[in-house]
């Protein structure tokens, strides 16, 4: 059967042949399944009903794998997909078989299992969703007499059977990335786990966590399950005494940087190589200039939560964490689409900042280590019509000088591109923003304005940075190699 075109492109197969010979056809199969029957097609209880009822029946019907590995459950409105990504390093630093679970992917599918830095297998992805088809099946009958809560949403299918895969790999711990909120998100089935981390609570998603800090740090809270170690680097009063009043009502005993965890950022210094240097001491240990291989000030925060996360894991587990294995697992680190660079002259950097404070570490990244006197900065720029466009845009138009607004690939998301243009042209003049819809078409545009020596910068969405993406490093040698990387990294 030849894959259909993907309905909701997650998975981004624009250049994906027709026919039976299809590389990875089962794959694309498992993909379309996904996108059209779990996402289009069969209707769904509300999760709000639902809660975790739905995904616990399906991690029933596959053995329960999430209660094989000990777990860091890490959520938060900004930097918990980074500081995901620093916690595996140190352990796999550890020698400790290690499973990765990110939600969403940025090009597709085979990115949100990771064990040991390796991708699952396309056609054991593909054995996993398809396997799960005759469950599905028999979920939406129920619910249509009136039994159970339907069919499993998207993200809870693909996370367990993620969790499915890590069980399968004998993996001895897993660092699993929230997907929205902590309440009613699909991944808070961890009743004991060493270490819960919520990175920090901003205004995002409003319309499913509320209007205030304090309501979307109940919903995070929520997380926080009893007796486990909580780091967090949450500052702000209202939303901190929400998160440590849950720790009080359970048991955790909670970790929060600038209290028990103390960290010294060093500001960067002209030629250094790229990533960010820091001091830090917390319960278990305290640790001299730690280089993290990640640019920006905000990667050195979420370091410090993610060696906390670390330590407090082998504290709990009885693993042994060196600071051998701290270091080595900081400086291997790397994510796809975060200040990731692509090209050199002129030079271009990926990075998937879609809220604002996101948008503002970006530029205060960009200002500290990429725009030196005389370099100009090209904007490609897409933000979803349901984010905070005017302070991202506000954020994003402090440092450019030009930008090339365009839209990422979601159509259900992506508004009318005119208000963005109107914000853009109002801070940099009508001249310096121009509106090209097609992604690739946007970054040509930008790099016709760029000289040598200036920086391209792709940003706004997920989407966008992944769609872009696929000039350097195309979806099929992601899946042929079982690496995002870029080659020479992560590798």
């Amino acid at each position: 059967m030849a894959p259909k075109q993907p309905l909701w492109p997650l998975c981004l197969c624009g250049e994906l042949p027709l026919g039976s010979t299809v590389p990875y056809e089962r794959y694309f199969e498992a993909v379309d399944y996904l996108q059209r029957r779990l996402w289009h097609e069969l209707p769904i209880v509300p999760v709000e009903r639902a809660l975790q009822r739905r995904v616990r029946h399906v991690l029933e019907h596959l053995g329960n794998p999430h209660l094989w590995f000990p777990v860091v459950h890490v959520g938060g409105s900004a930097g918990k997909g980074s500081t995901t990504a620093i916690t595996a390093s140190i352990l796999r630093a550890a020698v400790l078989r290690t499973g990765t679970y990110t939600s969403p992917h940025l090009q597709t599918f085979v990115e949100r299992y990771d064990v040991d830095g390796r991708l699952v297998d396309p056609g054991r992805f593909a054995d996993l969703v398809l396997g799960l088809d005759p469950l599905v099946r028999q979920m939406h009958l129920e619910v249509l007499d009136g039994v159970g809560y339907g069919r499993p949403a998207l993200v809870e299918a693909t996370f367990a059977a993620g969790m499915r895969h890590f069980a399968d790999e004998d993996c001895a711990a897993a660092v699993v990335e929230v997907g929205l909120g902590g309440r009613t998100d699909c991944t808070n089935v961890f009743e004991d786990k060493p270490v819960t981390v919520i990175t920090n609570i901003e205004f995002e998603h409003t319309e499913r966590l509320g209007a205030t800090r304090a309501s979307i740090a109940r919903e995070k809270a929520a997380l926080i399950r009893g007796r486990e170690v909580f780091v967090t680097g949450e500052r702000h009063r209202d939303a901190l005494e929400v998160l440590e009043a849950r720790c009080a009502e359970t048991g955790a005993t909670p970790w929060r940087l600038g209290r028990e965890i103390r960290l010294r950022h060093h500001a960067p210094v002209s030629g250094d190589v790229p990533g960010e240097r820091f001091d830090l001491a917390s319960p278990l240990g305290s640790f001299r200039d730690l280089r993290v291989a990640l640019t920006g000030e905000h990667q050195a925060r979420n370091a410090a939560l993610a060696v906390a996360a670390a330590l407090a894991f082998g504290d709990r587990t009885g693993l042994l964490i060196t600071e051998d294995h701290v270091r080595a697992g900081l400086e291997r680190v790397w994510i796809s689409g975060r200040m990731e660079q692509v090209q050199s002259e002129p030079l271009v950097l990926l990075d998937s900042a879609h809220n604002p404070v996101e948008a503002r570490a970006l530029a205060t990244a960009l200002r500290d280590h990429y725009l030196r006197r005389g370099v100009r900065l090209h904007l490609v720029c897409g933000i979803l019509a349901d984010k905070d466009q005017v302070s991202m845009v506000r954020a994003f138009a402090a440092v450019a000088n030009t930008v090339a607004v365009t839209q990422p690939a979601l159509v259900e998301r992506i508004g009318d591109p005119g208000r963005m243009l109107e914000l853009f042209r109002a801070r940099l003049g009508a001249k310096n923003v121009t509106f090209v819809e097609e992604p690739a078409s946007a970054l040509d545009d930008a790099l016709s304005r760029a000289r040598p020596r200036d920086v391209v910068c792709v940003t706004g969405s997920m989407f966008l940075v992944g769609a872009v993406r696929e000039r350097w490093v195309p979806e099929g040698r992601i899946l042929k190699r079982r690496s995002a990387a870029l080659r020479g990294n992560g590798e």
